[in-house]
């Protein structure tokens, strides 16, 4: 039976309560039901408030695809993480101060930030046969544009997460294999979809949360080849960027309240025990260095001079064999 839904194009707030407070929980999610069946692709833009080339390209792709060019179902969450977006914050949900990108599946009993995941993942995310989440660089980090999908242990699931990465025309390429992973980043929304069976990335692009029309474009390009890719819409693949791939993504983290100075640009190659940056006290004394942890590429770099402990201070590619994936 066909949907009753097919040829239109919706738009509106999903709205919740957070329980203990009723304070509003609010997503603006958009819905193009193409004219004839296929496959949903959920896009999500804004996991972090500050990053607003995702955001962008979540508004601008819900805005340019209309119902006779699409087959199958595209959801779009144009701003996750509406508070933050609204207050100019970098990293976390305010009104928990947790990051948002640790808390899938969600919890409906959990904090701010699990019930937002709840309730996103339950009524949209888990609609999706394939996730594409959008992110941006946040406020106080420099990037190099990388996608990165995960190594479930599901060769169907994993071998799909690797098609949309391979075509979304960004340079670097990460494989996230989860047993070599911290467990808390298996909290991320994109990897926790993976596990749950829907072939899932996440794509970077843009820096130092900075509307950069050219980042958000590069992110368009992506889901532009990923519709076209899965049959959703006629069009020809972009294609124009040489790829590397990458074993291993490691970020470093401060252990230290401290100014922090880099000494090394991104995108460069570094040797394990280079000098990465330094750590100074607040009148310039000398703290520390951070030294390479193995031969890579420098991936992102924080940009602020301001760390405390656990704030990531670079982040690492291993560059392997592009067959070895």
């Amino acid at each position: 039976m066909m949907s009753k839904s097919l040829g239109k194009k919706e738009r509106g707030w999903l709205e919740f309560k957070f329980p203990p407070t009723g304070e509003a929980i609010r997503f603006p999610v958009g819905t193009v039901h193409g004219v004839e069946d296929g496959p949903t692709l959920v896009v999500l833009g804004g996991m972090h408030g500050s990053e607003f080339c995702g955001i962008e390209a979540a508004i601008r792709l819900l805005r340019e695809v209309e119902p006779e060019q699409l087959k199958g179902t595209l959801k779009v969450v144009n701003i996750y993480n509406l508070p933050a977006f609204r207050n100019n914050l970098g990293f976390v949900v305010p009104q928990d101060g947790i990051n948002p990108g640790r808390t899938f599946p969600g919890d409906p009993e959990g904090s701010y930030s699990a019930v937002m995941a709840d309730c996103i993942t339950q009524n949209v995310l888990r609609s999706a046969d394939y996730y594409v989440e959008l992110h941006g660089g946040d406020i106080p980090e420099a990037l190099v544009p990388f996608v990165i999908h995960p190594i479930t242990g599901s060769d169907e699931v994993d071998a799909k997460s690797r098609e949309l990465a391979m075509v979304y025309n960004i340079p670097l390429v990460v494989r996230a294999k989860l047993g070599e992973m911290p467990k808390p980043l298996h909290t991320s929304g994109f990897i926790a979809m993976a596990l749950e069976g829907i072939p899932s990335i996440l794509a970077e692009s843009g820096q130092q949360g900075i509307l950069n029309l050219e980042d958000a474009e590069r992110h368009l390009v992506g889901l532009r080849n990923i519709l076209i890719h899965l049959g959703m819409r006629q069009g020809q693949i972009v294609d124009t960027v040489a790829r590397r791939f990458s074993e291993e993504h490691k970020a470093i983290r401060s252990e230290i309240d401290a100014m922090w100075y880099p000494a090394v640009s991104l995108g460069s190659m570094a040797k394990a025990g280079d000098v990465l940056g330094q750590y100074c006290d607040y009148f310039g004394d000398p703290m520390g260095e951070v030294k390479a942890i193995f031969d890579g590429h420098v991936t992102v770099i924080r940009t602020s001079p301001n760390v405390a402990p656990g704030n990531v201070v670079i982040e690492m590619d291993r560059i392997t064999d592009p067959d070895a994936g």
